[in-house]
């Protein structure tokens, strides 16, 4: 059930950053996949396609840190939806 999220973040992401050579355990902000100016889209494409709400708080915890860090998020932040 991940591997679609995961498959759609990564696309995102690729599109946003204009690569794929970054890892689902890569610090996606380190290493400029997501830079400020898209991290408002990147949020965005998140809470439209999941229907979850991501807060400051959220960013700062480093929820959108990875790949791998952003599945486990979306999954949880559903979760709790139901």
């Amino acid at each position: 059930m991940t591997e679609p999220l995961r498959l759609q973040l990564r696309t995102t992401l690729a599109n946003l950053a204009g690569t794929t050579s970054f890892t689902d355990t890569q610090d996606v902000f380190a290493t400029s996949v997501v830079r400020s100016m898209n991290l408002l889209e990147l949020i965005c494409f998140v809470e439209d396609s999941y229907g979850i709400t991501i807060s400051q708080r959220d960013v700062f915890e480093g929820h959108l840190r990875s790949v791998e860090r952003m599945v486990a998020f979306v999954t949880t932040r559903r979760t709790e939806l139901r």
